[in-house]
């Protein structure tokens, strides 16, 4: 058997996951196993090695939830160590910014902004235009795809989507210019944003500066707005000014099934005009159920060898007048269960019950099932 020092076994890591056939090998030798079921088997008092039922769990992830931040950084080229103190010692695991002036993706106060154990996605200002610039910062742990979004000219908008060990979580960053006033294209855009994610089953939280007053009531591009975040029956849970001015500026938004946790507004000018909004996204582990069951392969079965058996069987051979009724119910149990182990032995499947998708329905999976029976 070969065996592997701690050193020996540091030496062999890489940055990429094996091949999928070898893992798929290693699976099959039950070499390696999930997480959630890598763990020891208790030893029972015999000596005995005791086998463990599927367990489902569902309860708080590794994760225990995923510290978002938010803040309107303007300009980072001179915030660069300000901005990775601040994540290193709130700790934030996400950091969504605006207005971060870079023009490129290669800028070095990305680089320098980002922490140790953290890797930054952006999406760079438009060419011609003051102000802008979009980036998120997020722990390497968590990984990172670029989700595409539609072509807007009102706002800059970068959307990720994390994995985490609770499933995945979808973060959206959204920067509108405050130098023009609301206009219809705007709703328009961001009605547009909002729909690609309606149908989303994993949380959602989209976020940024929008720059509308939220907080005036009266305000008709913020009544617009509420009206039109209504509609996608979504909440917006920073309470209290966010810009020096007194303005309820930088937003979070989560459809209403999300409840986020312990959502706190800094006071605005320790890191820019913008106050740093930071909010708590709880992750819970929707592990799948697991259910062993014991079926027979009936499908495969000969009918006109079960036929044989049963004729030669005690079943189908004279019974005595004074045959005792329990004696006779014993026989037909027997003589069947013996028939439909030789034929049809049976055998352990196990099937997992994972999260239904909304949009899944009975007709979805009609098709489903019609396409795999076509294969």
């Amino acid at each position: 058997m070969l065996t592997y020092l701690p050193d020996e076994l540091r030496s062999l890591a890489v940055c990429r996951p094996p091949a999928r056939p070898v893992r798929k090998r290693l699976f099959t030798l039950h070499l390696w196993k999930p997480a959630r079921r890598r763990r020891p088997r208790a030893l029972p008092t015999d000596g005995h090695r005791a086998d463990l039922d599927p367990v489902v769990s569902t309860k708080q992830s590794a994760d225990r939830g995923l510290s978002l931040g938010w803040l309107n950084v303007q300009s980072l080229r001179n915030k660069t160590v300000t901005v990775e103190k601040t994540i290193t010692e709130q700790p934030l695991d996400v950091l969504s910014l605006t207005e971060t002036w870079h023009i490129d993706s290669s800028d070095a106060s990305l680089r320098l902004a980002t922490p140790e154990g953290y890797a930054v996605v952006d999406v760079p200002r438009q060419s011609g235009r003051q102000g802008g610039g979009v980036a998120i910062i997020y722990r390497k742990h968590l990984r990172c795809s670029i989700l595409p979004m539609p072509s807007c000219s009102t706002m800059e908008i970068i959307a990720v989507q994390l994995t985490t060990s609770g499933g995945p979580v979808i973060i959206v960053n959204i920067y509108r210019p405050g130098s023009e006033r609301p206009t219809g294209l705007f709703f328009d855009e961001l009605a547009a944003v909002l729909e690609t994610f309606v149908l989303n089953p994993c949380p959602v939280v989209v976020g940024g500066d929008l720059n509308v007053h939220v907080q005036d009531d009266i305000d008709v591009y913020a009544r617009r707005f509420n009206d039109l975040i209504a509609s996608f029956d979504m909440s917006q849970h920073v309470r209290g000014p966010t810009h020096r001015a007194g303005h309820t500026l930088d937003l979070v938004l989560t459809f209403s099934a999300l409840q986020l946790q312990s959502v706190t507004v800094d006071p605005a000018g320790a890191l820019s005009d913008h106050a740093l909004v930071i909010c708590r996204l709880p992750v819970v582990d929707h592990s799948s159920t697991v259910v062993e069951r014991i079926v027979r392969s009936w499908r495969t079965v000969d009918r006109d060898e079960i036929c044989r058996l049963l004729k030669n069987s005690d079943l189908c051979r004279p019974v005595d007048a004074d045959c005792d009724v329990s004696k006779m119910f014993d026989t037909y149990e027997s003589v069947l269960r013996n028939v439909a182990d030789n034929l049809a032995p049976p055998h352990t499947v196990r099937r997992c019950f994972k999260r239904l998708a909304p949009w899944f329905d009975s007709e979805c999976c009609a098709l489903r099932r019609s396409c795999r029976r076509l294969e």
